[in-house]
């Protein structure tokens, strides 16, 4: 890897200096000062009923491994954060599937477990997922949706070009266009982290007061709740200290919902998107606009239904739908409560729709369906936020599933990568990497 491609450029020559300090003010010579971070870290989402998810590096762990299985012991779940913590983006599959085959070699010798990976500065590629896959992780959790709550005028220029320059290297989708949800991709279940982050805020943007830092994150909260959707915190245990009362804000207001959101390690996550997949509906036409339907799903499912009738007792839900505890039951309604799509529509479109809970029909009966789609031909992920407004901003009547278990309208993850425990680590992070490029070399 070249200077130019060097993930350290992104932060700018000027803040290269001030980035050093940093790292000598968090970090010690021995792993006394990040073990206590790490543990008020846990101490703080114990306090909510919660753990964190915190992606690892395989040499941090084999360097410290009495601290990971005390903090495993306390709950905390642990994803693979690369072998070393390298640029992935710029690796083949050969070399990423031997560093991945390497990092589960020492997880397991150290006993802890993992089921997900996040790559080291959140940078994989095509081959990052093909090597994934062929070694069985069940999740991914390196893209990056970006969510437009900084407000400018508040930062100098300096500041702001390095977040910009930031952005640019995440190269995150907008929250504008994009869902924040996760989705399949060969298999693998991707897990989306919300940008900005500690590093975007304090790092890039300078931000040290905590009442900024909890107004920018209870600002993405806010809109995920609204929208029905992820906010995935990415934290680093070393800036604890400074977003410690953040977190805590976040988590409160998100007790205060009961159980309407559902905080989840990344593994739950991504263990529910692979339960929900299998769930189905089998209908059955009765005739005068009546549908017995029986639902193949599992007691975590919540059904939903809107704007038509059901034979069973209802409860109010959010966004003009009710939930239904029955599992078989019959809906009356004046057209089809599924989601039609025309019978050239992609694959992709269908799995989408299939997978936000919808009954899908392929038809070229429009007047069927309060809801009918004619032109998802060429779907592409950028036209899901559009279809899914579509569909909520109709009067259509609708059987679903909903996305979240438990009745849950949104979801909330705290995570946070450890990829150095003491300055020796940092240290060795510059050794480790320059070792493998003369070796690509």
């Amino acid at each position: 890897m070249t200077l130019g491609e060097s993930p350290f450029n992104s932060r700018g020559a000027r803040k290269m200096l001030s980035r050093v300090r940093a790292i000598f003010s968090r970090f010690g010579m021995t792993s006394g000062k990040i073990d206590a971070k790490l543990n008020r870290y846990v101490d703080i989402t114990e306090k909510f009923g919660c753990v964190p998810t915190f992606p690892l590096t395989a040499v941090s762990l084999s360097r410290h491994p009495k601290l990971i299985r005390k903090l495993s012991d306390r709950g905390v779940e642990f994803a693979v954060h690369g072998y070393i913590h390298t640029d992935y983006r710029s690796l083949p599959v050969e070399t990423q599937t031997r560093h991945f085959e390497k990092a589960i070699d020492v997880f397991e010798s150290c006993r802890i477990c993992y089921t997900g990976f996040r790559a080291p500065y959140l940078r994989g590629n095509g081959a990052t997922i093909e090597a994934l896959s062929k070694l069985d992780f069940v999740y991914d959790s390196s893209e990056t949706i970006w969510w437009d709550v900084i407000d400018k005028s508040k930062y100098n220029g300096v500041a702001w070009e390095a977040y910009r320059r930031l952005l640019d290297f995440y190269k995150p989708r907008s929250a504008e266009g994009y869902l924040s949800l996760p989705r399949f991709k060969s298999g693998i279940v991707e897990i989306p982290v919300s940008i900005p982050d500690d590093e975007v805020m304090i790092d890039r943007l300078g931000i040290t007061d905590a009442e900024e830092l909890a107004r920018i994150w209870e600002t993405i909260f806010r809109r995920t709740y609204a929208r029905g959707e992820l906010f995935t915190i990415q934290l680093h245990h070393e800036r604890i200290l400074l977003c410690g009362r953040a977190l805590e804000a976040i988590l409160q207001q998100a007790r205060e919902l009961d159980s309407h959101v559902w905080i989840a390690t990344l593994g739950e996550l991504a263990e529910w998107w692979k339960e929900k997949e299998g769930f189905a509906f089998e209908i059955d036409s009765q005739g005068n606009g009546e549908y017995r339907a029986k639902a193949d799903c599992s007691e975590r499912a919540t059904i939903l239904l809107r704007n038509c009738k059901v034979n069973m007792p209802t409860s109010q839900w959010f966004d003009g739908y009710q939930s239904i505890s029955a599992r078989d039951f019959v809906i009356q309604s004046g057209t089809r409560p599924f989601v039609g799509v025309a019978p050239n529509s992609s694959p992709h479109a269908v799995r989408f729709l299939k997978g936000e809970g919808f009954i899908v029909e392929e038809s070229d009966q429009p007047h069927n369906y309060g809801i009918y789609f004619p032109d998802l031909a060429n779907f592409q992920e950028s036209d899901e936020k559009r279809i899914s407004e579509a569909i909520e901003g109709s009067n259509a009547p609708l059987l679903r599933y909903a996305r979240w278990p438990a009745g849950a309208k949104s979801a909330l993850s705290i995570t946070g990568d450890i990829d150095s425990i003491t300055l020796i680590d940092f240290a060795m992070r510059v050794f480790e990497v320059w070792r493998q490029d003369g070796r690509q070399g």
